[in-house]
């Protein structure tokens, strides 16, 4: 049961992105139509590419000590 958790735990990492060039959170359903390539969904927003200018909000987010 442990590696399922494991695995809820990485893909909800993912649920929500965060784009370093206009500062927008958003879903990552929002960005994506085929799964593959993510985009900004703000209209006046260029950002594009997991880990290139879009990262999971749990990436960027402050550890808690």
């Amino acid at each position: 049961m442990q590696p399922e958790l494991a695995s809820r735990t990485r893909s909800s990492d993912m649920d929500r992105l965060f784009c370093q060039e206009c500062g927008e959170r958003f879903d990552a359903d929002a960005a994506t139509d085929d799964g593959w390539h993510y985009r900004c969904p703000n209209e006046d927003c260029d950002g594009a590419g997991i880990r290139e200018d879009l990262y999971p909000v749990g990436d960027v987010l402050p550890s808690r000590r």
